[in-house]
Parts: structure tokens; C-alpha cells; sequence
């Protein structure tokens, strides 16, 4: 009890220069942990499943019968679930509440049991048994009955069909492979969606296996055993047998998987980067400043040796010191962790989420902080308890010519550090606006999509949609109107073509059009024609297998066809002419080079309405409005720019810029508020000869010049060291993008400056206050 009052009498002593010391330390450890914690979360998405090691999505995972095959023919699969997940829209309805939803699961009764997903109300075994049955989520479950028990009731998908909802799931977790607000029977999929789920096995249809394997299946074993099984049934030579576990689709990019994004590995360990050097100069600012601060009081030190103190006993009293104030430092880390949680990101939603946390996690974070304070205790106690005193900030040391000691090496690593941050940060928001401001190809700031969230035959999905498009050109500020699969900025779908020669395939993006397409997206045609109700045969007719085909240009650069108008294209069974080709446009983001697309009429899939419009027409969006609730006043309408389409394409690297940002902001704090306690420590060294020069004429600003010259001169090399190091880094990742701007010079001067001015700013004030003392004070300082 005695030792710990000095310890917390000697921290009141230097509250100052303490306080600043553990905050800064406070700081380092919240934004290590919380990069970890993401990072973590990233590399465990469905980990809190029951059965989250023994769950495997099966390839090839597009067969019908694949799952009931599996489950009958191999012993080693306990179960066995198809999911198909819809990206397009369901307009639903419970009484007067009416949304459309933009992600919804269809899946065999065992979903809820295989996944173990919980269910708030309900059965499990039974809530898709039956072919009417929905499971909604609790959000959704309030969104659309509110307070009410929603079990029993039913819930209206489209014009006609009628579900009933049967159970009620927890909201899908962050870190989950799936996402959507309603789970419905697969078997109704083709009732509500263009998806069709082949029953044989002579196509693959857009659906996902999942099994359950035994606790000591071998996956070599099975896969071979599995590539049997598939062998008796199909002869497609693109089937590429393998296990993935569920845990691992999110990171693993050895298979397809379009539910949910998959992480992007570069940027997480671009992440870990920055935690790593965060929590490096928070710890060394506190290392050697905690030594600094002792350093001051090292006659102490002297006085308790003459006194018969050993080196062991001063270890003790200094490690206890140290880590009492590490144990300080963790509780404001946990404080500020709770304000982050709460408040902080939800006014910057792009900094990383944690809301996963598992006893795995807490070891590596326990490690992580044991490690720090290991190293803050025991290198400053030896150091302090050694038989010389330490003279780290002494001002003999400091000023003997050609040496450069190791808090001034300190400074210098850590200035280059946030000098990296900000030419990466200025760097990444460069290639964001510059890909979101390059041509496209297409009227992009002049168009809208629409959700067609409808099924085919449904409200304007029919004939009907010509009168709806006429009514809407009425209007003078709507200049054409048309539908597609999908948004421009989307190529809906790939698939794989023979090439030039034998063997060679080519990926193909493709897109179900309407008539005035590309007259409406403004693309221009080089050769032939595009798709034209005049033409009977430019409609996919499903009975012959035969389709007018329109290509872009890389796909015919792909196909080394010099003249392609009259070829036959194939694809998928179904054989046509080439009518046109059309120039190259960004369907897809700027990381990657324009793929080889064909285009084709198809009625069946066609998802979007895209209007072209004038911008700045204040009325464009409500008479749409009027003129779609004027034919389907039952379905809900929502409008989405394409503009902004185009800017979520390039949101990885915006969050990732503004997440570099704020981090780079906070490595700058911790550095500078390291920087102004060792300006203290300095200034409290060269007090006596501030006191001497002032008394013998020296002015201010002389006294000003010298005490900042060295922190000047510490910037300065750190701005030499990271320069390299930020052009090799920052031109390593612009690799990785097909089209990229320039590094620019101003980029890394800016960052310069940057770190230069916040030096300044950080001991000037200090330096200020020592110039400007009364001499005679200084001198009666020792």
C-alpha cells in the first residue's frame, strides 16, 4: 500500500506530462484493437455457427439434384441445403406497409437447421415446409407488422402471391456470409423471380450446395468420391471439384461466391500495417518517454543506492510503476473504445465495425496488450535500475557533435511514419476521383434505374411497359426510357467462350437488353446495328435456341473476328448472327480493364427500367412517380441515381482513404503529443542556458530559432526516409488498377509540409514559453 502511494504521488508530481503520456498509450492500444478486431472478424464470417467447422459449400454447387445425391451416396455428409440468394426486388406488402426488398434467400427446409441460425419465433424444422412459408427477419418483422406477433399473419410478395409467416429469425450478423430480410421456400423462386431452378442434371441453375460433413471427414477423400458421383450424371468439363468451408468464403477467392463481398486481403493487411506502426509509436513514446520522465529524478535514483538499494529492488518499484500506469492507459482504452462503439461510428460510418468478439479473439488481444506492457515494463525498469544513471535527455549528450540519440531517432521514424500516412491518404483519394470522374462510355450523370419489381407478366412487365414508357416521354425532360438486366454499372453475368483457337476460353460479361438500349445509355454503334422491334429474330426465341447477338469492342478483339457482322455466335445452347458491334464502355469499376460482352434480347431477364433524363429538371423524379402510380399504384418505386451507383463501386477505397485518414490523424496526435513531452523534457535541460544566452542579448526569436532548429532538422530527415518509401508503396498499389492516375510531386511535398508545420506547431508553443522567461528565474532554476 506504501509503494503504491508513491507511485500515485510521483503521477500527480508529473500529472502533466503523465497524463499526456498515457493517453497517448490509450490512444495506440484502442486503434490496434479495434483493426484487429475487424480484421479478426473478417477472417471468422459465420464462426458463431454451431457448425461453422464442418459446413462446406460443395463445387461444382449449380446442380438440382446435386445436394440429395450427395446426401444419399456419401457417408460422410450428414446434411445437406441449396440457397439461392436474389438480388433483384420483391415489392411486399402487409396492409398499408409496402418496401421493396432487395435481398432475399430461397432455400430447402434444412437451411435453418444445417446453419443453426437463430430463430426468435418458430420451428426451425418446419418454417419451410410448406410452399406459402416465410421467414422474416426481426427487422423485418417489425418493418411490416410492427409490435404485433407477425407469426400466422400474411405477407403479400408482388400482386398475387400470399405468404405466411411462420417464423421469425435473428437479424443476420455483419460478419455473415448472408444477408436479406426474408427467407422463402426455393421451390417458389421461379414464381417470384426469372430464376429457374433445373431439376435435372443438364444445366446448372444460380443456386449454392451446402453440406454438413461428418467431425472426421477427409476432404481429399471426399472430393475424389464427389468428382465420381458428378461424373455419373454430367459430362461438363468446367466442373472443378472442392470443399470450401463455410468460414473461408469470405476471404477465399479459390471459388465464386457473390452473396456478400469478399474482403479484399490487400486491404486488410494494409489495415494491420497500420495498427502495427499505431501501437509502435504509442509504446516507444511511451518507453522512453516514462524514462525521460524518471530521468529527471535520477539523484533519487543515486540516493536510494547509497542507501543500500539493490538494482533488484529498484527493478520491483519501477515494473510496478510502469505497469500500474500501462493498467491506466488500458482503462482509457476501454473508455475510449465504448465512446467509438457508441457514438464516434456512427458519425463516420466507414471506420471498421467490430460487433464480433469470441474467446479467440480476447487471447490474441490479452497477448497483444501482455506483450506491450511487457516491453514498456521491463526495458525502462532495467534501464532505470541500472548501476549508471541514465542520460538519455541530458544536455551533454544531446549537443555532442555527429551523435544522434535514440529518442531523436524516435521522433525521426515516427514523423516519416505519418508522413507515409499522408501521401498514402492524398494518394487514395486521387485515384477515387479520378475514376469516379472518367469517361464511362454511356450518359452517366443523365441516368436512372428503377427497380422492376415485378414478376414477368405483373403490372408494366408485359406489353404494357411500351404504353408506360410513352406516357413517361410525354413529359419533355425524360428523353428515353428502356430496360435491362441490370444497372450500367454492372455487367449482370460471365460465363466462358471458345476463342481464337482450341482450348482457349474467354470470360464473357453479358446483359438481356430491351429495344433503344444503347440509344438510351448513349453508346455509340461502330458496325451493323443494334436490337430492333422490326426484326423478329433479335429476340432470343426459346423454342429454336436462336438469338440476334450484339458485341462490344474488346469482345471482338477477344474473338479475332475482322468482320463480325453475319458470324455465328454461340452461347449456352442458343446460336445467332452477330447484327452490330458497339464501343468499349465501363460496365463494371476502373480496377479492371474493359471485358470482352454480348448482348441479347430476352424478355425473361430484365430486372431494371433505366430512364435518361435531364438532371436538372426539379420535376423529372415525381412525374415518374405520377406515371407509375398511375399503372402500379400496388408496387412501391425506387428511384437510384447511377451516378451514385458508380460511386459505390469505388467505396473500398474511399472507406479506405477516409479509414487511413482518421488513423493517420491519430498516429499525428500520438506522435505530436510524444514530441511535446519530450519538448518539455528538453526545455526543463536547457533552462539554465536559455537563462545565460537571454542575459547576455539574445533575442527571442534567436533563442526560438535554436530550440526548433533541431525539430526541424529531425522532420526534415524523416521526409527524406519516407519519401522513397511512400512512392514504392503508393505505386505498388496503383498497380493494381487498370486505369490510374499519376503520382504527383505535390502529393508528397503537402505531406511534408503537413508533418513540418504540425512539428512546429507542436513545440513552438513550448519553445515560446522558455524564450520568453525572466532570465533571472532560469538561472535560479538549479
Amino acid at each position: 500500500m506504501k509503494q503504491l502511494k508513491l507511485i500515485i504521488r510521483s503521477l500527480i508530481k508529473n500529472s502533466r506530462l503523465n497524463g499526456i503520456n498515457l493517453f497517448s498509450m490509450a490512444l495506440g492500444l484502442v486503434a490496434a484493437g479495434i483493426i484487429l478486431t475487424y480484421v479478426y472478424q473478417e477472417y471468422h464470417y459465420d464462426s458463431g455457427n454451431e457448425n461453422a467447422e464442418n459446413i462446406y459449400r460443395v463445387e461444382p454447387s449449380g446442380y438440382g439434384p446435386l445436394a440429395q445425391t450427395l446426401r444419399t451416396n456419401l457417408p460422410e455428409i450428414k446434411e445437406t441445403t441449396r440457397v439461392s440468394f436474389f438480388y433483384g426486388y420483391l415489392a411486399c406488402s402487409a396492409g398499408e406497409n409496402k418496401f421493396n426488398e432487395t435481398f432475399a434467400i430461397f432455400a430447402d427446409p434444412t437451411f435453418f437447421d444445417l446453419f443453426s441460425f437463430p430463430l426468435v419465433k418458430g420451428n426451425k424444422k418446419e418454417c419451410l415446409n410448406t410452399p406459402n412459408s416465410v421467414a422474416l427477419s426481426e427487422t423485418a418483422a417489425h418493418k411490416y407488422f410492427g409490435d404485433s406477433d407477425p407469426i400466422g399473419k400474411t405477407l403479400k410478395i408482388g400482386s398475387k402471391s400470399e405468404f405466411t409467416v411462420e417464423a421469425v429469425y435473428k437479424d443476420f450478423k455483419a460478419n455473415s456470409n448472408f444477408k436479406g430480410d426474408l427467407v422463402l421456400p426455393l421451390g417458389t423462386i421461379s414464381h417470384l423471380t426469372q430464376i429457374w431452378v433445373e431439376p435435372s442434371w443438364d444445366y446448372r441453375s444460380d443456386i449454392h450446395t451446402f453440406a454438413l460433413l461428418t467431425d472426421h471427414a477427409n476432404l481429399n477423400e471426399l472430393a475424389k468420391k464427389t468428382e465420381a458421383v458428378v461424373a455419373k450424371h454430367t459430362t461438363d468439363k468446367e466442373d472443378i471439384v472442392g470443399y470450401q468451408q463455410l468460414k473461408s468464403l469470405h476471404v477465399d477467392n479459390t471459388f465464386d461466391w457473390e452473396s456478400t463481398p469478399k474482403a479484399n486481403i490487400k486491404y486488410l493487411h494494409i489495415l494491420l500495417a497500420i495498427a502495427a506502426i499505431t501501437l509502435f509509436i504509442s509504446s516507444a513514446n511511451f518507453l522512453f518517454l516514462f524514462i525521460g520522465i524518471k530521468a529527471q529524478y535520477k539523484v533519487n535514483t543515486g540516493v536510494k543506492k547509497v542507501c543500500g538499494a539493490s538494482r533488484q529492488s529498484l527493478f520491483v518499484e519501477y515494473f510496478k510503476e510502469v505497469s500500474l500506469q500501462m493498467s491506466i492507459s488500458l482503462i482509457l482504452a476501454l473508455l475510449i473504445f465504448s465512446i467509438y462503439q457508441k457514438i464516434l461510428h456512427g458519425f463516420l460510418p466507414f471506420l471498421p465495425t467490430v460487433n464480433y468478439f469470441d474467446y479467440k479473439l480476447g487471447l490474441i488481444l490479452f497477448l497483444v496488450v501482455l506483450i506491450v506492457v511487457s516491453l514498456a515494463g521491463f526495458y525502462p525498469s532495467i534501464t532505470l535500475s541500472s548501476q549508471r544513471p541514465v542520460q538519455i535527455f541530458s544536455v551533454q549528450k544531446q549537443n555532442r557533435p555527429g551523435k544522434v540519440n535514440i529518442i531523436n531517432k524516435l521522433v525521426i521514424v515516427q514523423f516519416a511514419l505519418c508522413i507515409l500516412f499522408i501521401s498514402a491518404t492524398l494518394m487514395m483519394y486521387k485515384q477515387v476521383h479520378f475514376m469516379e470522374k472518367q469517361d464511362t462510355g454511356y450518359a452517366k450523370d443523365e441516368l436512372i434505374t428503377i427497380p422492376l419489381n415485378m414478376h414477368i407478366g405483373e403490372g408494366i412487365f408485359n406489353e404494357k411497359f411500351d404504353i408506360f414508357a410513352n406516357e413517361l416521354k410525354k413529359y419533355p425532360e425524360i428523353k428515353d426510357v428502356t430496360m435491362a438486366f441490370s444497372s450500367p454499372t454492372s455487367g449482370s453475368g460471365t460465363t466462358y467462350l471458345e476463342g481464337k483457337t482450341d482450348g482457349e476460353d474467354i470470360l464473357f460479361n453479358w446483359e438481356s437488353v430491351s429495344y433503344d438500349y444503347f440509344k438510351t445509355l448513349g453508346v455509340k454503334t461502330i458496325i451493323g446495328r443494334t436490337f430492333s422491334p422490326d426484326f423478329q429474330g433479335d429476340q432470343v426465341n426459346w423454342d429454336n435456341h436462336t438469338s440476334s447477338y450484339v458485341l462490344n469492342k474488346s469482345a471482338v478483339e477477344a474473338l479475332g473476328l475482322e468482320d463480325p457482322i453475319g458470324k455465328e455466335f454461340k452461347v449456352w445452347g442458343f446460336k445467332g448472327p452477330i447484327i452490330g458491334v458497339v464501343e468499349n464502355y465501363h460496365f463494371q469499376s476502373m480496377r479492371s480493364a474493359i471485358s470482352p460482352m454480348f448482348f441479347s434480347v430476352d424478355p425473361f431477364y430484365l430486372n431494371e427500367i433505366i430512364v435518361r433524363l435531364d438532371p436538372h429538371s426539379p420535376s423529372a423524379l415525381a412525374n415518374i412517380q405520377k406515371v407509375w402510380e398511375k399503372f402500379v399504384p400496388e408496387f412501391p418505386v425506387d428511384f437510384h441515381f447511377v451516378n451514385d451507383q458508380i460511386k459505390a463501386l469505388y467505396k473500398p477505397e474511399e472507406d479506405l482513404a477516409n479509414t487511413l485518414n482518421i488513423f493517420s490523424i491519430l498516429a499525428i496526435i500520438i506522435a505530436s503529443m510524444g514530441l511535446f513531452t519530450l519538448t518539455i523534457l528538453t526545455m526543463n535541460q536547457r533552462t539554465k542556458e536559455i537563462g545565460i544566452r537571454k542575459v547576455n542579448g539574445a533575442k527571442t526569436v534567436e533563442i526560438l530559432t535554436l530550440l526548433n532548429r533541431n525539430f526541424v532538422k529531425w522532420v526534415i530527415i524523416a521526409f527524406v526516409i519516407a519519401l522513397p518509401l511512400a512512392w514504392f508503396v503508393m505505386n505498388k498499389w496503383l498497380e493494381s488498377f487498370a486505369y490510374k492516375t499519376t503520382l504527383s510531386w505535390w502529393i508528397f511535398a503537402l505531406a511534408g509540409a503537413l508533418a513540418l508545420s504540425i512539428a512546429l506547431l507542436t513545440v513552438s508553443w513550448q519553445s515560446w514559453r522558455a524564450a520568453t522567461r525572466n532570465p533571472v528565474e532560469a538561472l535560479r532554476y538549479e
